[in-house]
């Protein structure tokens, strides 16, 4: 057993209402962040951008984006573990960083120049991180190993219920660029004043403040002597990468193989979402259960990679909106429940809890950096054959990855 999973073994049980604070918390950040990526970063390319330069600029701002966050998640992650401020070494970074992503939504909502466009979302993804790598944190530094499972299902629901928000509410306000972009961060203000007011926090440990060596040693990571957490890593990274292709590329394909019009494709990803969530809200929690009470992950994590395998090679093979849905549908509940699980696996592995949110910055990276290689690498595969939307290849290249990282967790030693 690792140093982490001991320590977590001894953790007093926390609480329903903390759970439902945490979980809330989770969802407000990604009902912020998430929507710009699922849906209105490519709605708004698409009217600033020229057609034949839109999936160009859409890959350039989402890998920029992408670095920006792959650089400072385990930067904030370092940070947070040696705040001393008097609220919290996490509450701290989960105020700053709403507001800070709030500015960079708001430059996006209103610029007129693609360049500017890009700073926003670079702004976004800096805030967005310093929150992120908190709230992660939250899980190995409060919740025991028996009641993981459980809150890493209910946070894996909060990407699937924010994902429909933000779908819904794009409905409504995709022809107001300001609304487009600042309404699905106004539940951030509510959650972020529950969490300061009711969340227990408290300041590092640490004598010696934030430095820079301690800083830059967000970088210092040993996979081979960290097996465990460097397949943990794998296994997060190529799923998220197969995923990140058809997030990126879904809004594209609705228009220009299936044939919407803009103004449909929110409708479109409202039903695949409500339905992701209705089946997510039954299984998710399900698997968590199923997680805390037997003890075993792997076959729930290489069952749900095998769903989102499936429902990516579907999705290369549509070419009208029904088969899409469905195909979508098989991939976000395999999705929902694979967050779930990982982010559990993920937390059961930490080479120190000591640097929780550091280690948890890490597995961000696993988040962030598929959001910059997947843009960067679809050009290859939207090439095959001539032309620039040869979408077909970009989702068989999405399974694949996603089938490696279903196999990664295979040598996993500390996760039956």
């Amino acid at each position: 057993m690792s140093d982490g999973a001991k320590s977590a073994s001894m953790q007093k049980p926390v609480t329903g209402g903390f759970m439902a604070l945490y979980a809330f918390t989770q969802y407000a950040h990604w009902l912020a962040i998430l929507t710009p990526v699922t849906i209105t970063i490519a709605l708004r390319i698409g009217q600033i951008a020229t057609p034949a330069q839109k999936n160009a600029d859409l890959a350039t701002i989402m890998s920029i984006g992408a670095f920006c966050a792959m650089i400072a998640a385990p930067i904030w992650g370092a940070i947070s573990d040696h705040t001393t401020a008097r609220i919290g070494r996490r509450k701290v970074w989960i105020v700053a960083g709403s507001l800070f992503l709030l500015a960079g939504l708001a430059v996006m909502a209103f610029s007129r120049s693609i360049w500017l466009f890009g700073l926003g979302w670079f702004i976004c993804q800096i805030g967005s991180n310093a929150a992120q790598a908190a709230i992660n944190a939250i899980l190995p530094d409060q919740v025991p190993l028996e009641q993981r499972g459980r809150m890493s299902s209910y946070l894996g629901l909060t990407t699937v219920f924010a994902l429909v928000s933000g779908t819904f509410i794009t409905q409504y306000t995709h022809q107001n660029s300001a609304a487009m972009f600042l309404v699905p961060w106004l539940p951030y203000l509510v959650a972020v004043f529950l969490l300061v007011k009711f969340l227990p926090d408290a300041p590092a440990q640490s004598t010696g403040g934030i430095s820079l060596a301690k800083v830059f040693s967000a970088f210092r990571v040993n996979p081979f002597r960290d097996r465990d957490f460097g397949l943990a890593f794998s296994c997060r990274f190529l799923l998220t990468t197969g995923n990140s292709f058809a997030q990126t590329y879904q809004v594209f394909l609705l228009i220009d193989v299936i044939g919407l019009a803009a103004g449909q494709v929110p409708g479109a990803l409202f039903k695949i979402t409500s339905a992701v969530a209705i089946l997510g809200a039954i299984l998710t929690p399900a698997a968590g259960f199923l997680v805390d009470r037997t003890r075993r992950m792997k076959p729930l994590v290489l069952g749900a990679g095998m769903l989102a395998t499936a429902g990516l090679l579907a999705v290369s093979q549509t070419k009208t909106l029904v088969p899409f849905i469905v195909s979508m549908i098989v991939l976000g509940v395999g999705k929902s429940i694979i967050y779930a699980l990982t982010t559990a696996l993920a937390a059961s592995v930490l080479p120190d809890r000591t640097s929780a949110a550091k280690d948890m910055g890490i597995i961000q990276v696993a988040n962030s950096l598929p959001q910059s290689l997947a843009p960067a690498l679809a050009p290859l595969f939207l090439m095959i054959g001539g032309g620039t939307s040869n979408y077909a290849a970009v989702f068989i290249a999405a399974a694949l990855f996603a089938a490696a990282g279903t196999l990664a967790i295979l040598p996993i030693r500390h996760v039956r």
